[in-house]
């Protein structure tokens, strides 16, 4: 039996996109539920940050040496510039030139 079928694709598809829709109706529906101060709305501050280091962080060590110091400065940057485009930017260069050379 044959799972990957194009009519298997488009129900996947299909079924990710309501999943999807359904956990961003969801947020803004239960968002005014949640508390404005304190602990909680710190720890929601946070959250972005976390995803994206939580994402990143692999790629950095799977690079070993080079994508370590390219994480570093990816960090650095975007806390001094904070230009995030500009950390990205200075990150990828430190790698590229990192395969170069080494």
């Amino acid at each position: 039996m044959n799972i990957y079928t194009s009519e298997n694709a488009i129900l996947i598809i299909a079924l990710t996109a309501l999943v999807t829709y359904s956990m961003r109706v969801g947020g803004l529906l239960l968002a005014g539920y949640l508390p404005t101060g304190g602990r909680f709305s710190r720890a929601l501050k946070a959250l972005p940050g976390t995803i994206l280091i939580s994402l990143a962080a692999p790629g950095f060590f799977n690079e070993g040496l080079i994508g370590f110091a390219g994480g570093i400065v990816t960090v650095a940057m975007a806390f001094k510039t904070k230009n995030v485009f500009l950390a990205m930017l200075s990150g990828m260069l430190v790698v590229a030139l990192g395969r170069l050379f080494l």
